[in-house]
């Protein structure tokens, strides 16, 4: 086995020095941008809910991930790159393994840019060492592959390109906050490799799971080597180019050309999302990265319908984009972890793959920065703290790979389906793709609150933290956000430094807060603030101006469009940002949760909750309970009983559920209209 076992170069170049600005996404100077990244450093966590989890991100979850990594019994990936390097040991876990290791770089890089300890800096030195001892001399790397002694790319199962692609988004970062040029230099033969192969050796479906365009892009925005966009694009292209032919029970095996991989329809004719949520959050993330680089035209129209198709007809209620854990497609595709048809969205059987969440908030980003349209937070808002913060315990060291809606309490049925766990597990050979997508995902959102334009600064999303950096024309701003978001609506901002010219600051007003109020030192703003849009407040502004937004927390029920037919006559509890739920744990004593009615009139304080973590607020009033005889061995039964009773109901937010052991829950319950 000829391997390239290469002596890594290092430019010693410590912290931050010598960089006047570092991004996690480097949109500065991308053409086709409305909003521009600020400065990775610029934004720090202060207090509150956000400064708790990501302390426990660093200090809990970044170290808990290297040492599954590092075990031979649990992740087992730290030995699959010395098989991949030596030809000797055995390769085990799954065939995306290696993107364990690749995300978990990316993490420990945006941990060190805050927290620069020394073993941080010793255990990514190590991966570095550990990739370039498995990298083929043409840059080639894969360990489930090489280790193996597999043909390379004999079927796109075996996820070659997608776990390059995260070597690539990660030789950026890990580049951009250490100064280092190590893992960026086999990152370049690696994006060098797959721009030699794809469409010339490999159809470009073969990236399926997509992760390589972003990561693509990020390589041509960080060398400006314009052979990595054009293949980021060729991707894109090629997509829907070679439909599979045959019907439900003719056609061949593969998934190319198939709607799991939104691979039937050419993206730009493309008028509905279909398969795999990850596969096309990744390719429409991906797509819009494309879009803003090259201002191609005929990408945009399709990337709006698209996004309508899905959060208007196909999104659960918590931000969830596969619905459906295994399904025929419209194309009669056998799909997993996927979208559903228009208004298929069950409650017990959702799916919703962490990891989709995370790309489908990833996407809303990159939508945020060509358009400036609000919409887009807010969605992101939503994915955020309902659509796959559940995903990861608030131990901060267990993990969901999916997110059902609703689990019953008696769920042994369940037990050995696709994925199912009642409870939050570790990583090991499976489910291993979600934990480090959220790692970094919670180690970067800082990067996340801000935005900047020509005019000034955008505030996204609320949180206790700070602002130090410069606006667009190189002056110093500071201000500090103070507020106990997500469980209270008042947000303060007060201006610390300020440009000596006047400048703008937008403020979200998020959708669901109406009768929003928004002053500033005391007087109310000069234009009115409206749900769902920023706020565009410009004056010449003076150290010590305060600015106060008061979004109302009130509580709503949600109802589902009536085509939604599993959700007909339920409705689903949301105060501010949060989704909430019930778990069986908090219904009284012998009574079902089936038998839970909300009244539409329903009274729910919020309430400090003793037995949870991080401040959180649980709501609490007075439900309805149908007092009924047990279901034993009938399907259907004539209506015997319509007595209601009250019962108090405790409801806990959706990103806290299972961790007080598992039991049964749902978010969304029967309405009695009152």
């Amino acid at each position: 086995m000829n391997k390239a076992l290469v002596l890594i170069g290092m430019a010693a170049v410590a912290g931050w020095a010598g960089a006047e600005s570092t991004y996690l996404m480097d949109m500065d100077k991308t053409p086709h941008a409305q909003l521009r990244p600020v400065d990775f450093n610029a934004v720090t966590w202060t207090d509150g809910f956000w400064a708790d989890r990501y302390d426990q991100t660093c200090k809990v979850s970044l170290k808990k991930l290297w040492d599954l990594a590092a075990d031979p019994e649990a992740g087992h990936v730290i030995d699959n790159f010395r098989a991949a390097a030596t030809g000797q040991g055995e390769h085990a876990g799954s065939d995306w393994q290696d993107a364990w290791l690749y995300k978990w770089i990316e993490s420990a890089a945006s941990v060190y840019a805050k927290h620069p300890e020394p073993w941080i800096m010793e255990r990514m030195d190590e991966a570095i060492e550990l990739i370039a001892g498995a990298m083929e001399e043409d840059g080639y790397v894969a360990t489930q592959i090489t280790a193996k002694k597999k043909e390379r790319f004999a079927n796109p199962r075996e996820h070659e390109v997608y776990s390059m692609g995260h070597l690539l988004t990660a030789a950026c970062v890990h580049q951009r906050v250490t100064g280092k040029d190590s893992l960026m230099k086999l990152a370049i033969r690696n994006a060098d490799f797959l721009c030699e192969n794809l469409g010339e050796k490999v159809w470009p479906s073969y990236a399926h799971n997509p992760s390589a365009i972003m990561g693509l892009v990020e390589m041509y925005r960080e060398t400006g080597d314009e052979k990595y966009l054009a293949c980021a694009k060729l991707i894109v292209d090629s997509r829907g180019m070679k439909p599979k032919q045959g019907g439900t029970f003719t056609k061949g095996p593969g998934i190319i050309g198939t709607d799991l991989i939104q691979d039937r329809v050419p993206l730009r004719k493309s008028k509905e999302v279909v398969g795999h949520n990850v596969f096309f959050t990744y390719l429409f993330a991906g797509a819009t990265d494309v879009y803003m680089e090259t201002g191609d035209e005929t990408l945009r129209e399709p990337l709006d319908r698209l996004w309508y198709d899905l959060t208007c007809t196909k999104m659960c209620i918590n931000g969830g984009v596969s619905p459906m854990g295994h399904t025929l497609s419209k194309g009669k595709d056998p799909v997993v972890e996927a979208v559903g048809k228009k208004y298929e969205l069950p409650a017990a059987d959702s799916y919703n793959e962490t990891c989709g969440q995370i790309g489908n908030f990833m996407w809303n980003y990159r939508m945020l920065a060509i358009s400036g349209d609000a919409k887009y937070a807010d969605l992101m808002e939503l994915e955020l703290y309902n659509g796959f913060l559940a995903g990861i315990g608030l131990d901060g060291e267990s993990w969901f790979y999916r997110n059902s809606l609703r689990l019953q309490e008696d769920y042994t049925e369940l037990l050995g389906g696709h994925n199912f766990l009642p409870e939050r597990v570790l990583p090991g050979r499976k489910r291993i793709c979600c934990p480090t997508n959220l790692l970094r995902t919670l180690a970067q959102l800082h990067s996340y609150l801000y935005s900047m334009d020509e005019q000034g600064l955008w505030v996204h999303h609320y949180g206790g933290n700070t602002f130090s950096g410069k606006l667009a024309d190189g002056s110093a701003v500071k201000l500090t956000q103070e507020t106990a978001y997500p469980w209270s609506g008042k947000i303060v901002i007060n201006m610390d430094a300020v440009s000596a010219d006047p400048f703008a600051i937008r403020v979200r007003i998020p959708g669901w807060a109406e009768g929003a109020a928004v002053t500033i030192n005391g007087k109310a703003a000069t234009n009115p603030p409206k749900a769902g849009a920023y706020l565009y407040m410009k004056r010449k502004w003076n150290v010590g101006d305060r600015i106060e937004l008061n979004l109302p927390m009130e509580t709503r029920l949600m109802t589902a469009h009536p085509k939604a037919e599993h959700l007909r006559n339920q409705v689903a509890v949301m105060h501010g940002p949060l989704l909430y739920c019930v778990e069986t744990k908090d219904i009284p004593e012998g009574k079902d949760m089936n038998n839970v009615r909300i009244p539409s009139s329903i009274a729910l304080e919020p309430m400090s909750a003793k037995d949870l973590p991080f401040g959180i607020q649980t709501l609490e009033g007075s439900a309805l309970y149908l007092d009924e005889q047990p279901w034993e061995g009938e399907l259907y039964r004539p209506l015997n009983s319509t007595s209601l009773s009250e019962m108090p109901i405790r409801m806990i937010p959706y990103f806290a559920w299972a961790n007080r052991g598992p039991g049964g829950m749902s978010a969304w319950l029967p309405l009695d209209v009152q």
